[in-house]
């Protein structure tokens, strides 16, 4: 068997490109055949872990400063009135206590009654007064610096504390057939309870 000859370039050995040859096709593995493809993957926009967090942070304390907005409107709406105190505050400056009718005048009592406690310091118009229409007795009442009669005065000191249940409802001075009581001796407004017995008839 002969060898070709040295100047012979027909004969190329398969799936070799002879000589630079470069109108042969070259084939590539298809997906899935031969060594696996790597592709580099690019975030879009350029967003980087670091500046997730950063996104996530932000919306974080929006959400805080959104709910710190709605708990204030939300104590505008349904707060306390202004100038209120809390009832520790209040109950020191207030004279409070309970009021009963004694057992003989029970029976004078009518439905439009209308019960005044006053507190006075020493004679002249009252200090302050408080009014309640219709009492069931026995009545707990409170009296404190809204019903000072002059706007302003300092709602402090000793008093003297009566009740009087009238049967006209006027504000005025005791009418015949008014029941009246008062508490034994001057209290210190803000100190204890004190109790009236409603116990004689004007």
């Amino acid at each position: 068997m002969g060898l070709p000859e040295r100047g012979d370039r027909s004969r190329r050995v398969p799936g070799m490109i002879a000589g630079g040859d470069r109108s042969s096709p070259t084939t590539t593995s298809p997906p899935g055949r031969g060594h696996p493809t790597h592709e580099a993957v690019v975030q879009p926009g350029g967003l980087g872990p670091r500046r997730g967090v950063r996104t996530a942070a932000l919306s974080a304390l929006a959400l805080v400063a959104l709910a710190g907005l709605a708990i204030g409107i939300l104590w505008t709406s349904v707060g306390p009135p202004d100038g209120w105190v809390p009832g520790s505050a209040r109950d020191s400056a207030t004279i409070r206590g309970r009021i009963s009718v004694a057992p003989e005048l029970r029976g004078r009592l009518a439905a439009g009654d209308t019960l005044f406690i006053i507190l006075r310091k020493g004679p002249g118009p009252p200090f302050a007064v408080r009014r309640i229409s219709g009492p069931q007795f026995p009545v707990r009442y409170q009296v404190g610096p809204e019903d000072v009669m002059m706007g302003g005065t300092p709602f402090e000191g000793q008093v003297t504390v009566s009740a009087r249940l009238s049967r006209t409802g006027g504000a005025g001075p005791p009418q015949s057939g008014d029941l009246e009581g008062e508490h034994p001796g001057p209290v210190t407004i803000g100190v204890g309870e004190v109790d009236i017995v409603i116990s004689r008839v004007r």
